[in-house]
């Protein structure tokens, strides 16, 4: 059974400024996306989650924030991860409803944010 990437114990306005700060650091993008990997590994741990889910969690949110920018406002990640739930995970489809209700603009891909950062 697949863990929500949203519930109660989620701090949405949190969770972005971790990456967002983190999608600032390193020189390539990759390394970018490393930093946000690590930051929601952190985030998900002080969650106190079950282990077992942690890696399928921290890979769905950070592929699902790679489609905004850091301009991007929280309530807007938030409404992300609502639709990443609904879409039972499935990211590329999360990020092309995103796409089409203009959340994030149509030209934005799942490394969106670490490219711009």
């Amino acid at each position: 059974m697949r863990e929500p990437v949203l519930d109660r114990h989620i701090n949405v306005a949190q969770l972005w400024q971790l990456a967002s700060d983190a999608a600032r650091k390193g020189e390539k993008w990759g390394q970018r996306k490393k930093s946000v990997s690590d930051a929601m590994e952190t985030y998900y741990a002080q969650l106190r989650r079950d282990k077992r889910g942690a890696k399928r969690w921290v890979a769905e949110v950070v592929e699902l924030l790679g489609f905004f920018d850091l301009s991007a406002d929280w309530r807007a990640v938030e409404k992300g991860l609502h639709l990443l739930d609904q879409a039972d995970g499935d990211v590329t489809g999360a990020g092309a409803e995103l796409q089409r209700l203009k959340i994030v603009p149509a030209s934005s891909t799942k490394n969106s944010l670490f490219k711009s950062a």
